[in-house]
């Protein structure tokens, strides 16, 4: 096809073995009321059915591209569809993420207006599943972007004189922050003049802030998102957006920032969030612990995403950890489970009391009995016996323990201090032994 003929948009999907995902990501872009488009779907080396769900669509403006080798995030990927691109203005989409119709219109209708070489489309992204939280991105203030206003990918839109000038993306080994942060910043050292198109068309389901979204690969929320902005894409936006100021009320809106500061790599952050969404292996491959005596395990100051807050310290110097605000909270010891074992948990303060009641315990995903009783000093213990007789091998090489609490409560409105954060249970360590 001859340059004059060339799209107005090109599109590019990284991708990387969530083809379920896929699926509806690309539905959302053939939805768009902009046709005039060209679709780079560019695997990162996926060894699932991901060729065959973008064949299936069977669309002349859609290319599959799986590179041979996998490069860990979408940096490679997007800079494979830029040296294909032949669109005056590149967009990206996450695989699990999803598109309002009108979100290349109001693109094309922003560009036409402000002849900026980026873009940004208003995006709202979406906390895990029962934590109620949200976040808006793609707004500046005065309408002047600085770097410490970070959005998505998925709103992004430049043209590919703006991407050439700024160097392409670039891996998180030279990045000075995540690599999405880094192209921003190099965007805009590169002296391209920015715009917000003023529309929320984005709607972004954060695997970084779903544990082992990769492994699970559950779809439920795009397919349900995809499914109302068909029915009534306005009808929805409005929906959505109340719920968003709703969650402004209650101390859930988070604000999502890129650090002025950012001076250290993004291998360290890279490997963090790989390891939580489960796209990629552990790298800890020491064998898991047999215990002949009881092992406790205290509280650590890891990266929990919205499962857990911050380490804290009680009165007596003991360390803890409140759930919350999502009602799941779970922690994965190095414990192999080739035997009957007891699990016993130092539970602190249940922030209503009656909670610890309608809590309950899982182990590696599957519901265990459990029953707590209160000592002699604060708190309570909570305790329950693994059996894993009938558990498959694959289930036995480490534990995954839940705690699933049935909701979540600010300090502020039970009328305990004025502490903000929506908190659960107080954890202080877990114990394993031989039964």
């Amino acid at each position: 096809m001859s340059e004059a003929a060339a799209p107005f948009f090109s599109v590019i999907v990284a991708t990387y073995n969530w083809s379920s995902a896929l699926a509806l990501a690309l539905s959302s872009v053939l939805d768009q009321t902009e046709p005039d488009f060209e679709l780079l779907v560019i695997g990162d080396a996926c060894t699932d059915d991901s060729e065959a769900v973008v064949v299936a669509l069977n669309d002349r403006r859609i290319r599959w591209v799986n590179l041979d080798s996998n490069c860990g995030s979408q940096w490679g990927p997007n800079n494979v569809g830029l040296s294909l691109a032949r669109g005056r203005l590149v967009a990206y989409l996450g695989h699990d993420d999803l598109w309002a119709p009108r979100h290349l219109e109001a693109a094309r209708r922003c560009f036409d207006a402000t002849h900026a070489e980026v873009l940004a489309a208003g995006c709202l992204l979406y906390g895990p599943p029962t934590s109620g939280l949200r976040a808006l991105t793609g707004f500046f203030p005065n309408d002047r972007f600085t770097p410490l206003h970070f959005f998505p990918p998925s709103s992004l839109i430049h043209t590919r004189q703006a991407a050439r000038r700024a160097g392409g993306w670039v891996g998180p080994e030279v990045s000075r922050t995540a690599v999405d942060q880094e192209f921003l910043l190099r965007l805009h050292g590169s002296g391209a003049r920015f715009a917000s198109t003023g529309e929320v068309s984005v709607f972004k389901f954060n695997a970084a802030w779903r544990r082992n979204a990769y492994r699970r690969r559950d779809v439920a929320e795009q397919r349900a998102c995809l499914a109302a902005l068909r029915e009534n894409s306005p009808d929805h936006l409005m929906k959505e957006l109340t719920a968003a100021l709703r969650a402004a009320t209650e101390d859930r809106l988070v604000r999502i920032e890129t650090p002025l500061n950012a001076e250290r790599g993004a291998t360290a952050g890279a490997g963090r969030n790989q390891t939580f969404k489960g796209s990629h292996d552990l790298a800890d491959t020491r064998a898991p612990m047999v215990p002949d005596k009881t092992l406790r395990f205290d509280c650590e100051d890891e990266f929990a995403g919205f499962e857990w807050h911050g380490l804290e310290t009680d009165a007596d110097g003991t360390l803890f950890r409140w759930t919350g605000p999502c009602h799941h909270a779970s922690r994965t010891l190095p414990v192999g489970l080739d035997r009957p074992l007891n699990l016993r948990i130092r539970v602190l303060i249940e922030i209503q009391e009656g909670l610890l009641n309608g809590s309950s315990l899982s182990v590696n995903h599957r519901p265990v009995d459990s029953a707590w009783i209160q000592p002699c000093d604060q708190g309570f213990e909570w305790h329950a016996h693994l059996d894993p007789t009938h558990w498959p091998e694959a289930d036995r090489t480490e534990l995954q323990v839940g705690i699933t609490v049935p909701s979540t409560h600010r300090p502020l409105d039970l009328g305990v201090n004025d502490d903000r954060r929506w908190l659960g249970l107080a954890i202080a360590w877990m114990e394993v032994g031989p039964a």
